[in-house]
């Protein structure tokens, strides 16, 4: 199991194992390899000398085929069980034969050729001699005078053989301790290899909650630790964003319900503070009611934009919906204002437009832009929405005649909290736009506020359509 769920018990694996096959491929390779060599070696060597034998063979006057032999008796040839073979024969009788073969009839072709050599026309045998020592024989047929001539070459390979073995050994021997000293090489490089991780790590020990602000230097990295530093950096900065956002609207949140409440707490106060008459007492409630309604509203405010930011809306849960019946449904619940507050509201719904997403939430976005324009407007005043397609987006325009927005707040608008000197006097939680803002991202889209230079305000909802999704 450590070699599973170890990145260096996986690289020590791989590399002890990767190295262990080549070396005994190696080890197999060189094996057939000198098998080879000394095969052919023989090969060579009995080929030279049955090539020697074969001139030996001839005829005085044309008829008598002889060979020779006593030219050929010197050396190996004439030592018995030298391991130095030779054996010809003429018609299939056995014409000459080296002295240093014990038995003249001993075959030094029994069983099958092991190989044939089609270029010499020779065959390739491998028995064991009178001693049981193997021995190696090449055979040549041919004709000479019309007669079939045969050569028998043999060679004793015993020597040759307790070579190749000794080397095998010696390679079996070496082996135990190749691959010990392989274990160790890996362990080593396994552990130089991974070192960049453990200073990767120790780096990320010394961030915490309280510096948060600080980064992994992506210079001093290996390069393959590059991406991944970019990537935490990446994830140490919306970390700190969010701690930061969150922080700030914990303040923002506190400062805001602090005023209201010590307003009810006066209110309460006074008319604790004596006996009042009962009209009295109607209108310090009201006024609670009032602050309680503000309190309320910022509530829930505070409370859409964390179930947004909890990722409540999931993209995968999206339908295809209507931005027509939105925007109109969003006009409809904004009418009692515009008529409370005297602002005429006109709509122009030529096409319809299809969306991906929530219909609940987008309604709410567009009845918080609506209602904006209704409060912050002057009586007589009118509101205009307007719906259309530009390209691979929706747009969603909401232009009023009210007081309008001045360069410096148009960079704050959509901050929580955020409320503009001008529209301090209005009721409000200064949580709506906000909200429009995160209900816009989590569709894919956006929203801008733009104030003209004649007065009034234009907010634009921009929305992937649905077949651009």
């Amino acid at each position: 199991m450590i070699f599973v769920n170890s990145i260096k018990g996986r690289l020590l694996l791989w590399i002890f194992v990767s190295v262990t096959i080549l070396f005994a491929g190696f080890g197999y390779a060189l094996h057939i390899k000198l098998h080879y060599v000394v095969e052919d070696s023989l090969d060579r060597m009995l080929h030279a000398n049955l090539q020697f034998v074969k001139g030996l063979v001839h005829s005085h006057d044309g008829v008598t085929i002889e060979c020779e032999s006593n030219e050929f008796m010197q050396g190996d040839y004439m030592t018995p069980d030298s391991g130095h073979y030779y054996k010809v024969f003429l018609d299939g009788e056995l014409l000459a034969a080296a002295d240093s073969l014990p038995d003249k009839n001993f075959n030094l072709t029994s069983g099958e050729p092991i190989e044939y050599h089609a270029k010499a026309k020779e065959w390739v045998y491998q028995l064991t001699d009178m001693n049981g020592e193997p021995l190696r024989v090449l055979r040549h047929d041919f004709n000479f005078l019309n007669k079939p001539i045969r050569i028998e070459v043999a060679e004793n390979i015993n020597e040759s053989m307790l070579m190749i073995h000794r080397l095998a050994n010696y390679f079996l021997i070496v082996t135990p301790v190749v691959i010990f000293l392989i274990g160790v090489i890996s362990l080593i490089i396994a552990s130089f290899s991974l070192r960049p991780l453990e200073k990767f790590a120790i780096a990320l020990e010394k961030i915490s909650h309280k510096n948060l602000d600080a980064r992994i230097v992506e210079q001093t990295q290996v390069r393959e630790l590059r991406r991944l530093a970019s990537k935490f950096n990446s994830l140490l900065e919306r970390l700190n964003q969010s701690f930061e956002a969150e922080k700030n609207l914990l303040g923002d949140a506190a400062h805001e319900l602090k005023t209201p409440l010590a307003v009810i707490k006066a209110e309460c106060d006074i008319s604790l503070s004596k006996t009042r008459a009962a009209d009295q007492y109607a209108m310090s409630l009201k006024e609670v009611r009032t602050v309680a309604g503000t309190m309320l509203e910022q509530i829930n405010g505070l409370l859409t934009l964390t179930r947004l930011d909890s990722g409540i809306l999931d993209a995968g849960t999206f339908q295809q919906i209507s931005l027509k019946s939105c925007v109109a449904d969003a006009v409809r619940m904004a009418e009692p204002l515009a008529k409370k507050k005297n602002v005429a509201i006109s709509m122009a719904l030529n096409n319809e437009v299809s969306v991906l997403g929530d219909k609940d939430t987008l309604t709410e976005a567009i009845l918080n832009l609506v209602e904006n324009a209704v409060k912050y407007n002057h009586p007589g005043g009118f509101v205009a929405v307007e719906l259309a397609s530009r390209a691979d987006f929706a747009e969603i325009v909401v232009i009023d005649t009210g007081i309008g927005i001045s360069k410096e707040d148009q960079k704050r608008i959509f901050d929580r909290f955020y409320r503009s000197a001008a529209a301090r006097s209005t009721d409000g939680s200064g949580l709506g736009l906000s909200i429009v803002r995160a209900i816009a991202r989590t569709h894919q889209g956006d929203v801008t506020a733009e104030s003209p230079p004649d007065g009034g305000s234009r907010f634009i909802l921009k929305l992937p359509l649905a077949e651009s999704v």
